[in-house]
C-alpha cells in the first residue's frame, strides 16, 4: 500500500467523528507531511518505509523554517493519529506508539508553550461599556451586540458555539445553554446574570417573546442588516468584525482584541478566582488539562505584577529611610 492511499483511508475514517474543519486540518497536514518524505526519497514511497523517525525529522523541519507553534503542534497531532490509526488497523503494527510519544514530548519541552495573550480587565470592560454606549447604530443591533459581548465574557464561550447557538439551546431555568463545539460534542454553557439579562432583552426587542417548540431552531444571534422576515446567522468573521470595530471605538487600537480573547480572559479570571483546574477545564470544553493549565502560569504572572505594585510604594519608602 502507498503511503497517499493510508492517509485516504485514515481521513475517510476521521471524517465520522470530526468536525469538518478539523478534517480539512489533518489532510493539510498529512499533505505536507507526504510532500516531505517524498522530498526525500524521490521513488514512489510505500507504507512500509514510513518510521517513527521520519515524523521526528518533519517536527524538526517545521521548527527549522520557523512554522508557528500551533502549526507545529496541530500537524505532530495529526500525523500521531496517524501513526496510531495504521497501528490499530493492523497496516504497520511495528509502529514504536510509546517510545514516539516520548521523543515527540522531548522535542515539545525545548519549545516551552507560550503564554496566551489576555487582556486586562480594563481593557474588557471598555468593550462592553462602548456596546452599551454605542448610540451610532440602530437600538436592535446595539442590544444584540450588547449580549455577544456580556456572553464572551460571562460564559467562555467559544465564537463558533456562539454563532451555533438557537434558542432551543437554552434553559431559563438555569440560565445554561448546551452548545455544540469542537468534534460535534456537546457540553454546558453557564451565563452571568448580565449576560442573561442582555439576551433576555435583545430577544425581547426582536420580537422573539416566546421560548416554545416553534423557536426552537431559531438563531439565537441573527443578522439585521438585510429587510427579510428570514432570521439568519452571524458568522464568525462578522463576530469577530463586531469586537474589533468595538475595539477601536473604544480607542484600544493596540489591543488586538478578538473574540477568543475573552475566552483567554474568562479562563485566566476564573483560575485566580477559584484555583479550581477541574472545573474551569469543564467551563472551558477542553479535553486535556494540560490545555487549561496553560491560564495558571497566565494567572500566576498576574499576582505576581499585582503583587509587585502593591508593595512598590512602600519598598521605595524603605529604601528612601535607609538611605537616610
Amino acid at each position: 500500500m502507498l503511503l497517499t492511499d493510508a492517509i485516504d483511508s485514515f481521513l475517510r475514517d476521521l471524517d465520522v467523528g470530526r468536525s469538518p474543519a478539523t478534517v480539512r486540518t489533518y489532510r493539510v497536514a498529512l499533505r505536507r507531511f507526504a510532500e516531505y518524505r517524498l522530498a526525500r526519497t524521490p521513488e514512489r514511497l510505500s507504507l512500509e518505509a514510513i518510521t517513527a523517525d521520519d515524523l521526528l525529522d518533519f517536527t524538526r523541519h517545521l521548527s527549522r523554517a520557523r512554522s508557528p507553534r500551533t502549526t507545529i503542534e496541530t500537524y505532530t497531532t495529526a500525523i500521531s493519529r496517524f501513526y496510531a490509526f495504521l497501528v490499530r488497523e493492523g497496516l504497520r503494527t511495528d509502529l514504536p506508539l510509546e517510545t514516539l510519544q516520548l521523543r515527540l514530548a522531548a522535542l515539545r519541552g525545548k519549545r516551552r508553550r507560550a503564554l496566551p495573550r489576555v487582556p486586562s480587565d480594563e481593557v474588557i470592560d471598555r468593550i462592553v461599556l462602548q456596546a452599551r454606549g454605542d448610540t451610532g447604530t440602530s437600538p436592535l443591533i446595539r442590544m444584540r451586540n450588547i449580549a455577544i459581548v456580556e456572553t464572551l465574557r460571562g460564559s467562555g464561550i467559544r465564537v463558533a458555539e456562539l454563532v451555533g447557538l438557537r434558542r432551543g439551546d437554552l434553559d431559563r431555568s438555569r440560565r445554561s445553554a448546551i452548545v455544540t463545539g469542537k468534534g460535534e460534542k456537546q457540553r454546558l454553557v453557564l451565563f452571568t446574570d448580565s449576560a442573561w439579562i442582555a439576551i433576555e432583552e435583545y430577544v425581547a426587542a426582536r420580537g422573539d417573546t416566546s421560548f416554545g417548540r416553534g423557536l426552537a431552531h431559531v438563531p439565537l444571534f441573527s443578522r439585521h442588516d438585510r429587510a427579510t422576515p428570514r432570521v439568519s446567522p452571524l458568522s464568525t468573521n462578522a463576530i469577530r468584525a463586531i469586537v474589533w470595530g468595538l475595539a477601536q471605538d473604544a480607542g484600544l487600537m493596540d489591543a488586538a482584541l478578538t473574540p477568543h480573547r475573552f475566552r483567554a480572559w474568562f479562563a485566566t479570571h476564573l483560575v485566580a478566582a477559584t484555583g479550581d483546574l477541574a472545573a474551569v477545564q469543564d467551563l472551558l470544553g477542553h479535553e486535556s488539562a494540560d490545555t487549561t493549565r496553560v491560564y495558571t502560569r497566565v494567572a500566576a504572572t498576574r499576582l505576581r505584577e499585582i503583587h509587585a505594585r502593591a508593595f512598590a510604594s512602600n519598598d521605595s519608602k524603605l529604601q528612601s529611610a535607609n538611605v537616610g
